[in-house]
């Protein structure tokens, strides 16, 4: 007897959360050039110095506004590390990545966890904490509302975390900067990269302490006057990071889009994108808000079975992570709490198909989440 020959389907390609693109080779090319001519590999080299300009202005101040750092995380610390005037304890959201608290616990000051607000998912504002210092993190793409946190702070220092911020962060009023700094991760994961980095924009008086603090402590000669570490950006990264800003208009045009499609598609199943989204800025990833934690884990689990990868990107928040649970916390927390139990970080990458949105769609339409 005569066996039907066995259909073999072939299986799901699996669909990342992330696929980071840096520039390519040969548009990086020309600026390795310069480096073989220059022979000049590190130390405020001249690629360095065409990118803080470039960055000023594209940001919109002055060249010693700006201050490239080899990452974003030593970038918070060492404007901690150098600000005057700042209290030994910090507030910090619970709800951001783990960088934020690490960089204030390693620039040696007691971090105390405040909760967010649920529209905006950023610090919560208070009247009674003028005793702290703050680190206000932009979530997710949002713009950061720095003006509003100036006057909250009456005239303190003030450190906003805007990592993933480069497109929202072009608005800001930076004439009003004084006492002031943002934080943009140029991450291979982020909008416009040096493969590792971060960059300050800010007060250039404060950043003048902070060029100095990633320089061994050294200011014009080479004697530490403070201590210091060395966290300055290579001309390698600095040329990646030309390159990058050569196709950011592009690279914008093309997220732009997909964010559009994304955030349609998202509604037609009844959810939607991060609220940062919400004045049409970009961001590096797409994070969307189930009405309980059993549909988010139900959309997790369809999601997963259809070979399509998710990430919790801010956990259940770091107050619930072992390394900070002693910390202490200046309110319940339970809007990130709710966060970290009903937010799922979806696959979002600047070559992703009309194909692989629609795959991600069904599967969370599948798993039947938005049923009551």
């Amino acid at each position: 007897m005569l066996r039907k020959p066995r259909v073999q389907t072939l299986p799901l390609t699996e669909i990342p959360v992330m696929r980071p693109k840096l520039p390519e080779q040969k548009l990086i090319a020309k600026y390795i050039k310069r480096i073989d001519q220059n022979r000049i590999y590190t130390n405020y080299g001249p690629l360095q110095e065409e990118l803080t300009s470039r960055l000023a202005e594209y940001f919109g101040v002055a060249d010693d506004q700006v201050l490239l750092v080899a990452n974003g995380t030593v970038a918070l610390q060492g404007a901690i590390e150098t600000v005057s005037q700042a209290s030994e304890k910090w507030i910090v959201p619970s709800w951001t990545f783990v960088a934020s608290a690490e960089a204030v616990a390693s620039a040696r000051k007691e971090v105390v966890f405040g909760d967010v607000d649920s529209e905006t998912w950023t610090l919560q504002f208070s009247n009674k904490t003028n005793q702290f210092s703050h680190m206000v993190v932009a979530p997710f793409g949002a713009a950061p509302q720095v003006v509003d946190w100036q006057q909250s702070q009456n005239g303190g220092p003030l450190v906003i975390d805007a990592a993933s911020c480069f497109d929202a962060c072009k608005s800001l009023q930076y004439d009003q900067l004084t006492q002031t700094v943002v934080m943009v991760s140029l991450h291979a994961t982020k909008l416009v990269t040096t493969g590792e980095g971060g960059v300050l924009i800010g007060d250039a008086s404060w950043l003048a302490d902070v060029k100095q603090w990633s320089n061994f402590g050294f200011r014009g000669q080479r004697v530490a006057g403070i201590r210091g570490t060395n966290a300055k950006l290579s001309e390698y990264g600095a040329a990646i990071g030309l390159a990058s800003l050569d196709e950011w208009e592009r690279t914008r045009s093309v997220l732009l889009s997909l964010t559009a499609r994304y955030m349609s598609a998202l509604r037609s199943v009844g959810l939607s994108a991060q609220p940062g989204l919400k004045d049409g800025t970009v961001s590096s990833t797409i994070v969307t808000k189930f009405p309980s934690k059993a549909m988010r884990e139900a959309a997790q689990l369809s999601l997963s079975r259809h070979h399509i990868a998710t990430r919790a990107w801010w956990s259940e928040g770091i107050h619930r992570m072992e390394s900070f649970a002693n910390c202490q916390k200046r309110e319940d927390l339970v809007v990130t709490e709710a966060l970290g139990d009903t937010t799922l970080g979806l696959p979002f990458y600047i070559d992703m198909t009309d194909r692989e949105l629609d795959r991600i769609i069904e599967a969370i339409d599948e798993s039947e989440v938005l049923e009551p």
